[in-house]
């Protein structure tokens, strides 16, 4: 669970049905559309790593529900948003052959999901908002159609080098795991594949998933971020045990005209949480917990000042 990448797997957990909510099939990808009939941007949002369905809930032990939760809080505000489950998980595209997915085939996913929103929703601004892993996908997608989006809000993202944030990911693996690990993200980093993975370490390296490791370690988030001139909220929490304050100021500082909001007691599922590591993923089972208090309406303020380009 604490991995920037996990497993692809199969399951989806039940997702959070609310009032006002539609389903939709959206460029071929099952999605929620909610608060259709509000005026103003739509909200696409990304989800983060592996089998993550569309309201941020996984067959890993994610059941708190808080993209959907998120979702409904800002059609409260008056905040239209679409959410779609990823290529792989039960109903949606399937994954093939695991060894041809890279990270870019997530960006196309992205991209088929967009055009079907700005087709059916041509007038209003189109603001991307990725969480965690989502949030990289949604910056490389900005980064191929520059002017096919209209706002970039991240959510818990990975700033740094992607392998940067995983050895501190990394870091808590005993011995010898952690060692075979952090030689193994050297190799994948510089591009060279591996034959042999021990199977505590196939969940992350395992040959199949490799072409998609080395594609996403080539990400420069930052770097990337830098030379987009869309509008751009950086979001953040002093809680996260899995992206930390340095992928915060990474993107934060990456563009002088960037709007941040850092929560002290914000976790990377977005809910308030102890700094204990048993308290704070307890959160994650929980599907109670609340959204960290004051984080929608930071990002409707951000949204409603959005204008179409």
């Amino acid at each position: 669970m604490l991995r920037l990448l996990v497993v692809l797997g199969s399951i989806l957990l039940s997702g959070l049905a609310m009032a006002g909510d539609r389903a939709v099939d959206a460029g071929g990808f099952p999605a929620t559309l909610s608060a259709a009939e509000a005026d103003g941007p739509l909200v696409l949002m990304i989800s983060g790593s592996g089998p993550t369905d569309r309201d941020g809930n996984n067959a890993f032990g994610v059941r708190a529900g808080t993209l959907g939760k998120l979702a409904a809080a800002l059609a409260s505000r008056g905040i239209a948003s679409l959410r779609y489950d990823k290529r792989g998980l039960p109903g949606s595209v399937p994954v093939g052959d695991e060894a041809e997915v890279t990270f870019e085939t997530f960006v196309a996913d992205l991209e088929a999901v967009a055009a079907w929103a700005r087709s059916t929703s041509a007038h209003r601004p189109l603001v991307l908002m990725g969480h965690s892993e989502g949030g990289m996908v949604a910056i490389e997608a900005a980064r191929r159609a520059p002017h096919a989006y209209d706002g970039l809000i991240l959510l818990a993202t990975p700033g740094r080098p992607p392998a940067e944030t995983m050895r501190d990911q990394l870091a808590n693996l005993p011995e010898p795991e952690r060692s075979d690990a952090f030689g193994m993200l050297a190799d994948l980093e510089a591009g060279r594949r591996i034959d042999t993975v021990p199977p505590s370490l196939a969940g992350l390296f395992r040959a199949s998933v490799q072409p998609f490791v080395i594609s996403m370690l080539a990400l420069r988030p930052a770097e990337t971020l830098a030379a987009l001139d869309l509008p751009v909220l950086v979001i953040g929490g002093g809680t996260d045990i899995q992206v930390g304050r340095p992928d915060f100021d990474a993107l934060a500082a990456a563009r002088t005209d960037a709007q941040s909001h850092w929560v002290e007691r914000m976790n990377h599922i977005l809910v308030d949480a102890p700094a204990d590591f048993a308290g704070n993923v307890a959160t994650y089972a929980d599907p109670d917990v609340e959204l960290s208090g004051g984080l929608a309406d930071r990002i409707a303020d951000f949204v409603t000042g959005i204008d179409a380009r």
